[in-house]
C-alpha cells in the first residue's frame, strides 16, 4: 500500500485545538454556574483535553441537580484521576478559576471549542479518506470510495466531533415495540396531553412528543393566543410542566385573558371587559380567590422578555426545568408566542433566512432539552385575497422552512370572522344561506392538522367565546366542559 509521506508523522500535522480556551471556559463555568445555560451546543466530546471534558461533565451534572459546581465541590470527584495528577493534582481545579477573563466571552470560547472539534473531526475524516483512496491492495472501486468519503464527511460535519452511536435495525424495532407496550400498559403516553380539550389531543395524534416542534398558525383574530393559553392550562392540569414565553404581550394582559376564561368556567357572567374595568361583583371576587389558590398548584410559568435571541431559548428552558424540578414537576411543554418576534441567532438582513435560522434554533432547543415546543406563527395576507379563506401550508409567513423544520403544523380558523364581514343586506340574494352558515359557525373555532410527521391529518371543531377568551370542547353544552 502506498502511503502519503506525512502519515505516521503527527508532529507535521498538529490537530486544531486551544487548550487554553478550554481551561478558561471551565474556570468561568465554576465561577458562575449559570453560564452553562447559555452554552447549547457544547458537550464533553468537543474538548481536546479529555480531563477538561470530564470536568465539564461534572459541572453540567451538578448544575442540573441544582448543586454548586466549584473547585471545592468537584474535588472529591477528581482526587483519584490520574490525568489531574500530571497537572499538579486537584489544585488544578482552583487554578482554572484564577482568571475571570472568560466570564465575558464564555459563549465565544464555547463556540471556538466546538468549531475546533469539528475541524478535528474533518481532519480525521480527511485522513481516513486519503488512506482509503491510496489503498490499492484490494478491489479498486472509485464509486464506492467516493460514496464512503461523502458519508464520512457528512458524519464529521453533523456530529461536530462527537462520536455517533450506531443502532441496529433489530434494536430500532425493539425500541418501537417497547414504546408501544409502554403506552398500551399505561407506563407512558404519546406525549403532552391537554386535559379538558379532547379535540386538541385528537388532532395532534394523541399528544405532543418530547423533542417535537409544532407550529400553531393563523391570521389575526383567529384565536391563536386563546387556544395556546387553553393548551397551556390544560397541559398543566394534566400534570405537565409548562413554560409560556410571550413576546406578543406582557403577562398582565395574559392574566386578564386567563382569569376571564377561568371565571367563565366557574360560572361567573363577568367578561374580560368587566375584569379590565373593575366591574367584578363580590361573588366574582370570591371566585377569583379560589382561582388564585388553584393556579398556585399548576406547574405553569411565564416569561415576558423584551427581546430574546432564538439561540438563547434552550438556556431559558434549562433554567425553568430546574425550577420545575424543585417543585416536583417535569417541564414537558414550551409555548412561544410568537416566532416572528424572536431575534435571529445572527442578523442577516434577509427576513426569510432569519426566520429559517430561528426555526432551526427552536428545533435544536426542543431536541436538546427534551421538551415539546409549540410555536405560534402568523399567516401571510394571501389568505385574505382568496375566496376560500381556509389556511394552507403555503400561507406560512416569511419562510417555507417553518413547514420543513416542523414535526407538525396546526392551523386555527374561525369561519365566523369572515362571514361577519360578508353579511348580505336583509332581502339580498344569498341572505338565507348566509344565516344558515352563521348559525353553524357562530362561536366555533376549528383546529386543523395540516401536517403531522407521525399521524394522519384531520380537523376538529370546538367552541370559542371571544368575550371570555375561552376555548371549550365540542360537548361543552352537554357537559359544561370544565377541567
Amino acid at each position: 500500500m502506498n502511503r502519503s509521506p506525512y502519515y505516521g508523522a503527527p508532529s507535521l500535522l498538529e490537530m486544531p485545538r486551544n487548550v487554553e480556551a478550554e481551561a478558561a471556559l471551565l474556570g468561568a463555568l465554576m465561577i458562575d454556574n449559570r453560564l452553562i445555560d447559555t452554552i447549547d451546543e457544547l458537550s464533553a466530546a468537543h474538548f481536546y483535553e479529555p480531563l477538561h471534558g470530564r470536568i465539564f461533565d461534572a459541572i453540567a451534572a451538578a448544575h442540573r441537580d441544582g448543586a454548586a459546581a466549584n473547585p471545592v465541590t468537584l474535588r472529591p470527584m477528581f482526587e483519584r484521576d490520574a490525568s489531574i495528577d500530571e497537572l499538579g493534582g486537584v489544585r488544578y481545579l482552583a487554578e482554572l478559576t484564577s482568571s475571570g477573563a472568560a466570564l465575558i466571552g464564555a459563549r465565544q470560547f464555547a463556540k471556538q471549542i466546538v468549531d475546533l472539534a469539528k475541524l478535528r473531526a474533518l481532519a480525521d475524516a480527511g485522513r481516513a479518506i486519503t488512506e482509503a483512496a491510496l489503498d490499492t491492495a484490494g478491489e479498486v472501486n472509485p464509486a464506492a470510495r467516493i460514496e464512503q468519503a461523502e458519508a464520512m464527511l457528512a458524519t464529521a460535519v453533523e456530529s461536530g466531533g462527537e462520536a455517533a452511536a450506531s443502532i441496529s435495525f433489530a434494536s430500532a424495532i425493539g425500541m418501537a415495540a417497547r414504546a408501544s407496550r409502554d403506552v398500551a400498559e399505561g407506563r407512558a403516553t404519546l406525549g403532552v396531553q391537554v386535559k379538558g380539550l379532547p379535540e386538541w389531543n385528537d388532532v395532534v395524534g394523541g399528544g405532543l412528543p418530547a423533542g417535537d416542534l409544532i407550529y400553531l398558525a393563523g391570521r389575526p383574530s383567529m384565536g391563536k393566543t386563546a387556544l395556546a393559553l387553553r393548551v397551556a392550562r390544560g397541559a398543566a392540569a394534566a400534570g405537565h410542566g409548562v413554560l409560556f414565553i410571550s413576546r406578543e404581550m406582557k403577562v398582565l394582559p395574559i392574566g386578564l385573558r386567563m382569569l376571564a376564561d377561568m371565571l367563565f368556567e366557574a360560572g361567573s357572567s363577568a367578561s374580560m371587559d368587566d375584569i379590565k374595568k373593575g366591574r367584578l361583583t363580590a361573588a366574582d371576587h370570591r371566585l377569583v380567590a379560589e382561582i388564585e389558590g388553584y393556579a398556585s398548584t399548576l406547574p405553569l410559568e411565564f416569561e415576558e422578555p423584551n427581546t430574546i435571541n432564538a439561540a438563547r431559548i434552550a438556556g431559558m428552558i434549562r433554567r425553568h426545568k430546574r425550577s420545575m424540578a424543585r417543585r416536583g414537576f417535569s417541564l414537558d411543554l414550551v409555548i412561544v408566542d410568537y416566532v416572528g418576534l424572536l431575534d435571529p441567532p445572527t442578523a442577516r438582513g434577509n427576513r426569510e433566512q432569519e426566520i429559517s435560522d430561528i426555526s432551526r434554533a427552536l428545533k435544536r432547543a426542543a431536541m436538546s432539552t427534551g421538551v415539546a415546543m409549540l410555536a405560534l406563527s402568523q399567516l401571510s395576507r394571501a389568505v385574505e385575497q382568496r375566496e376560500d379563506k381556509r389556511p394552507q401550508l403555503s400561507d406560512l409567513r416569511d419562510s417555507g422552512s417553518l413547514e420543513q423544520d416542523a414535526d407538525a403544523v396546526l392551523f386555527v380558523y374561525r369561519a365566523q370572522y369572515y362571514l361577519e364581514r360578508a353579511e348580505p343586506r336583509p332581502g339580498d340574494k344569498g341572505r338565507d344561506q348566509w344565516e344558515l352558515d352563521m348559525a353553524a359557525e357562530r362561536d366555533r373555532i376549528e383546529i386543523i392538522g395540516a401536517k403531522l410527521r407521525q399521524g394522519a391529518i384531520g380537523s376538529r371543531k370546538c367552541h370559542y367565546f371571544g368575550s371570555r377568551q375561552a376555548v371549550r370542547p365540542d360537548d361543552f353544552f352537554r357537559t359544561g366542559g370544565g377541567l
